[in-house]
């Protein structure tokens, strides 16, 4: 009793000098302008037993309280930088879960992650959400789950390799479990992503191949899960330049319009420039584009205006070489319908039965 009296005495005082020090301008404590003596680990990580060990202990749960530093995973802490607050949700829980993958990795005993988990460390991105947990191989045939960590069960043999740092399943067989453990958009979103081929003057090399992907799936038959790992290879491309444009794909889909010719190359000779179409459909003289809007900003309103200008330009030399043409934003392809009117207007026919493959957002 009289320990745990000494204890919460000694978290008020601490809490009381950080509010001091708050109140007489001094900074927040954070990696760089902490209590001295309070040690960080990889990655600005603040573990507990460190804490614990130096005697600070109290501290660390002050800093807690007061905000300066957040609870990642059992024993494990982080400083939140004031500028995440800012940041769009979908990237700020990407940021959260990686940490917790992190933490994960500081934590147990020689982890291999897999699945959602390995996927964040490669910095590829999904859509929806993350999971609360984070995936490791089991050390045998037997999945399980404890607090924060599921294990997957090991049926076959499974390569690792070092991915941000960490032991990590190979690409191939980190998408194949994550097409077990997700919906078919957020399984295709990551897959599409670490197929693209990018352009530009130092393109990024991709990360596997559709034949690759598909070698490891055929590998590992049978397997629990593995229809829907095949829904997703089959509808891979190294040619959706984002997840707005992965997305956008499905929605053509759901709607049954015929499958689109992606990036489809037009010289713009009075333009001087190439264009590459988001999606094509020749046999219809249909074009479409999926528009991130990241493509207007720019370092102050000049050149925004700039941009907008140059897109405009743009588009209109597109639409004078095709018969119709459709374009919309994340918005509106996660309500579905504006796109499938603008693509009907465009003249694009509907030639497959209607599917529903988007299950949540």
């Amino acid at each position: 009793m009289r320990g745990t009296v000494l204890h919460k005495r000694a978290v008020a005082l601490a809490a009381h000098r950080l509010r001091m020090h708050r109140e007489r301008g001094g900074a927040a404590i954070h990696h760089r302008g902490m209590a001295p003596g309070l040690p960080t680990a990889r990655h600005g990580f603040v573990l507990a037993r460190d804490a614990r060990a130096a005697g600070r202990e109290a501290e660390l749960y002050a800093a807690v309280r007061a905000g300066s530093l957040e609870r990642v995973r059992v024993g494990v802490y982080r400083h939140p930088s004031p500028d995440e607050q800012m940041l769009p949700r979908p990237r700020l829980a990407a940021i959260r879960y990686l940490a917790q993958v992190r933490a994960a990795g500081m934590s147990l005993q020689a982890p291999v992650f897999t699945s959602y988990s390995a996927i964040a460390l490669a910095g590829l991105p999904i859509v929806g959400q993350w999971p609360s947990h984070v995936f490791t191989m089991s050390a045998d045939t037997s999945g399980s789950r404890r607090g924060d960590v599921r294990a997957v069960a090991r049926t076959a043999d499974v390569p690792t390799i070092a991915t941000g740092g960490y032991a990590t399943t190979t690409i191939e067989f980190s998408l194949i479990q994550l097409a077990r453990h997700a919906t078919i958009a957020a399984a295709l979103v990551a897959t599409d992503a670490a197929l693209l081929l990018s352009r530009g003057r130092d393109p990024r090399p991709p990360l596997t191949t559709v034949d690759a992907l598909r070698a490891e799936h055929e590998r590992l038959l049978p397997y629990h899960g593995s229809r829907r790992v095949e829904a997703v290879i089959t509808r891979a491309t190294s040619r959706a330049d984002g997840p707005l444009e992965t997305m956008s794909r499905i929605v053509i889909e759901e709607f049954g319009f015929p499958a689109p010719v992606l990036q489809q190359r037009m010289d713009l000779d009075e333009l001087g420039r190439t264009a590459y179409l988001d999606f094509f459909w020749p046999e219809h003289g249909v074009a479409a584009e999926a528009d991130g809007r990241g493509k207007y900003l720019g370092d102050g309103a000049d050149a925004t205006v700039e941009a907008v200008l140059d897109e405009k330009a743009r588009e209109d030399a597109i639409r004078a070489r095709v018969d119709g043409f459709a374009r919309w934003d994340w918005s509106e392809m996660w309500r579905r319908e504006p796109v499938r009117a603008r693509l009907a207007r465009a003249g694009l026919p509907v030639v497959r039965r209607p599917v529903r493959l988007i299950i949540t957002r």
